[in-house]
């Protein structure tokens, strides 16, 4: 489920503007028809004085924005906020500027969505340099630039922004797209957990509960997500409820907090469950199939756009149901028709690769799905489609060799669901990108060709043990969340 704030607000216009308490219907506010709105930002022409917009006021256009209410009040909400970052206010240049950036709700528009941000920034705005340095840091309609991500990020921690503690700090104790230091991280998360973040306890705690950075330590993981639970945050008991269901430590246990996660707010645990069902990890075979369509059912109460995919797994592989190929893609269509981007985005998946069952390869099918669907996705993610679309079509050492210098071009594009993607589209590619890097390195002194050698999978297993989580090292490398997380890197 999409980071929504949980905010309650009434959908209807009329009310809506009562609430946020600075238009009426009536001649101070233009009624929003087709000629009233303004066709560079796409928002109503209210008539409200800049001054007249309190922090209040921007508060609730906000929440407005995040219920998804009809046009009329979308384009009030986002007038107010217009005017007020028009006239130099940073809190609603942060907010539009947000929700350009992301396209939630907003009609996206990455250049005017920065260039918002930048100009919070520039009046010194925390809140604002973390958002622009979360965007800055992992490339968000922009080039990856790690420095200057960290730059902004110490910029908010200076003003004793948690959110930009935890933020630095998880990054730092991971070493992903910063250099690690271990220390400084450790000491950034202490802070925000001390100042009251709980996200940030959840943060160190996961962090512990793998080994990643810090010392592997279970229980006192544990400790700091029931810390969390107690104050209301669930996610914690979701990343461990999830760790004990795969690894068959206790499924009852996992079953019971992974509930207490959803009840708490963090309902994709909802889709976790369902998927431990439909896979026999919670209560073994049919007993724990059965479960499935009550976690479902929950999972699509909360909007949780991912049990689109589980159900469609479901009925390709024939789990509880007849399997069919084709009630599965139709299935996605329809998902991805009412707007669903996880259905979308496994539709194109899996008319790329086929499963070697019920359904073949469609390279051409997926290409054609990806521009139905496009919009459904932002830039990173298309691109990153795009690629893998590539090297489905390439069946030769110099279409590798090209889709390798397509990935290598984009660096921000990294990401371990990326490279899972490449791999799936195409073993062949994955491989030659990785022989690249692995002779770089040292690693690898055979050929690039693409083909997994003995000397190729002796390199890939020698680096495999550079990774956060190296038990999948011991028992095949030629996995699909290995390689992706080695592309990753």
């Amino acid at each position: 489920m999409t980071g929504k704030p949980g905010y309650f607000l009434t959908r209807t216009p009329m009310i809506a503007a009562a609430v946020l308490g600075v238009w009426a219907f009536s001649a101070t506010a233009q009624t929003t028809t087709a000629t009233d709105t303004d066709t560079d930002t796409g928002a109503a022409q209210v008539d409200v004085a800049p001054d007249s917009i309190t922090p209040a006021v921007l508060k609730q256009a906000d929440i407005l924005l995040w219920k998804q209410p009809g046009p009329t009040a979308r384009l009030q909400a986002r007038g107010v906020l217009e005017i007020a970052a028009a006239d130099g206010n940073p809190e609603a240049q942060l907010i539009l500027g947000r929700h350009l950036l992301h396209g939630w709700i907003l009609e996206r528009n990455v250049a005017r969505g920065i260039a918002l941000l930048e100009q919070a920034v520039a009046a010194g705005h925390a809140g604002a340099q973390v958002e622009l340095g979360q965007a800055v840091l992992s490339g968000n309609g922009m080039d990856a630039d790690p420095e200057r991500a960290q730059a902004l990020l110490e910029q908010a921690v200076s003003q004793g922004n948690r959110d930009a503690m935890r933020v630095l700090g998880k990054q730092l104790v991971g070493g992903w797209d910063l250099t690690r230091d271990v220390e400084r991280g450790r000491a950034l998360l202490d802070k925000a957990i001390a100042e009251g973040d709980e996200k940030a306890r959840v943060a160190r705690g996961e962090l512990m509960l793998y080994g990643i950075g810090l010392e592997q330590d279970r229980a006192r993981a544990l400790e700091l997500f029931e810390a969390a639970a107690e104050n209301g945050n669930g996610e914690g008991l979701a990343i461990y409820g999830e760790d004990l269901m795969w690894s068959l430590r206790d499924w009852s246990r996992a079953e019971a907090m992974l509930t207490r996660a959803a009840e708490l707010g963090a309902t994709e645990a909802w889709v976790t469950l369902a998927h431990g069902a439909m896979y026999g990890y919670l209560g073994g075979g049919r007993r724990s199939r059965a479960k499935f369509d009550g976690f479902a059912e929950k999972a699509h109460a909360a909007g949780e756009e991912g049990i689109a995919a589980l159900e469609a797994t479901r009925n390709m592989w024939g789990i509880n149901m007849r399997a069919s190929g084709p009630e599965t893609i139709a299935r996605l269509r329809k998902d991805a028709d009412a707007g669903n981007a996880a259905a979308a985005r496994f539709l194109i998946g899996l008319l790329r690769d086929g499963n070697g069952l019920n359904l073949r390869r469609r390279p051409e099918d997926a290409a054609e799905a990806l521009e139905t669907y496009r919009d459904l996705f932002d830039e990173k993610t298309v691109a990153q489609l795009e690629i893998t679309l590539a090297a489905a079509k390439a069946w030769v050492p110099k279409a590798w060799a090209e889709v390798a210098e397509a990935y290598a071009a984009r660096p921000d594009l990294k990401s371990i669901w990326f490279g899972k993607e490449l791999y799936k589209a195409n073993e062949n590619v994955a491989f030659y990108i990785l022989q690249q890097r692995f002779r770089e390195e040292g690693l690898y002194r055979g050929p690039i060709n693409g083909y997994a050698t003995r000397s190729t999978l002796r390199a890939t297993n020698i680096a495999c043990r550079t990774l956060d989580k190296t038990a999948a090292c011991y028992d095949s490398v030629m996995r699909p969340d290995v390689i992706g997380a080695l592309l990753a890197q």
